[in-house]
């Protein structure tokens, strides 16, 4: 079995013995805006053809391991079977190494690599850094940075330059391009993002990965009947109903860009990427619906957004 060893004082300036157990809080943010331009929240009642699809909450690319580590690379091994056996992505170690960063191929036996317990980035504090730049470089809320338990950064405390960072689910490119329209599909992506909760039995919805406030379009056309915060955990949610009567959700929105009673075409903009209501990091979680009943959005979506 591959070696791991945990990072000591070198890569992490906090005390290992404060970081057991607390790694579990960074798999906890949230950044909960206050409602602003939207409608008045939605009540419980508007809510009930939705809550059985969330059941006990989100389960978004949870891990169980609670330290950063230090990894050594065996025969055969690749970025991405690295990345696969630790349930995170390629661009999670590349931008944790500083060595993958310049060459991602760059990879040889026994070489260390820094291992997150999520998926985002691990970075070094460069002079003129702060939270607001940091948080917008890499597609997050600053609150998601001095949040994170693994940063020890106290309320209100800027990091200081040569200090090592988590970036919980950061992501240098926040600009994405817009989604096909899938011709000849019903449904199109609303996001080219990556899918990080698939659906299930307890979570009938998938959850796309993607940077704080990259925009959210239209699955389809139709009619906006709900703009507005959640109640019931979905924080700012968009619905909108189609000419069939069917419906697609679209929440834990940094804010929308529509109001009840819009009509949009597919591919409009609807929203934009946050980490709102019982949310972990940023994402959409997408629903369709149709007669009432939730349905495997993967299966009315083309295989590529």
């Amino acid at each position: 079995m591959a070696h791991i060893r945990r990072v000591g004082q070198r890569l992490a300036p906090w005390q290992p013995a404060r970081v057991a157990g607390l790694c579990a809080l960074a798999l906890l943010l949230t950044c909960v805006l206050t409602p602003t331009a939207l409608a008045s929240p939605i009540g419980p009642a508007e809510h009930d053809a939705w809550l059985d699809s969330e059941e006990g909450g989100e389960i978004y690319a949870a891990s169980t391991r609670t330290q950063i580590f230090t990894y050594v690379v065996q025969p055969g091994e690749t970025l991405w079977s690295i990345a696969a056996q630790f349930d995170l992505d390629v661009e999670t170690l590349r931008w944790s190494n500083p060595a993958l960063v310049r060459n991602p191929d760059l990879l040889s036996v026994n070489q260390e690599v820094v291992i997150l317990p999520v998926r985002g980035a691990y970075v070094t504090v460069e002079p003129g850094d702060t939270l607001e730049r940091l948080a917008a470089r890499w597609g997050v809320a600053p609150e998601d940075i001095s949040n994170c338990s693994l940063n020890n950064l106290r309320l209100g405390e800027e990091p200081t330059p040569g200090a090592k960072l988590v970036i919980p689910h950061g992501r240098r490119d926040v600009t994405l391009a817009p989604p096909g329209r899938a011709q000849g599909y019903a449904y199109a992506w609303p996001i080219r993002g990556y899918v990080t909760q698939y659906y299930s039995s307890r979570h009938r919805a998938i959850d796309l990965g993607a940077p704080y406030g990259a925009k959210v379009y239209a699955s389809r056309a139709g009619v906006c009947i709900s703009a507005a915060w959640s109640q019931a955990g979905y924080g700012y949610l968009v619905i909108l109903k189609h000419d069939d009567g069917s419906r697609t959700c679209y929440s834990h929105l940094k804010g929308a860009w529509v109001g009840p009673g819009q009509s949009v075409a597919r591919g409009d903009l609807v929203g934009e990427v946050g980490s709102t209501g019982n949310s972990t990091g940023p994402h959409v979680h997408f629903e369709i619906r149709i007669g009432g009943v939730p349905q495997n959005p993967l299966d009315y979506l083309p295989p590529e957004p």
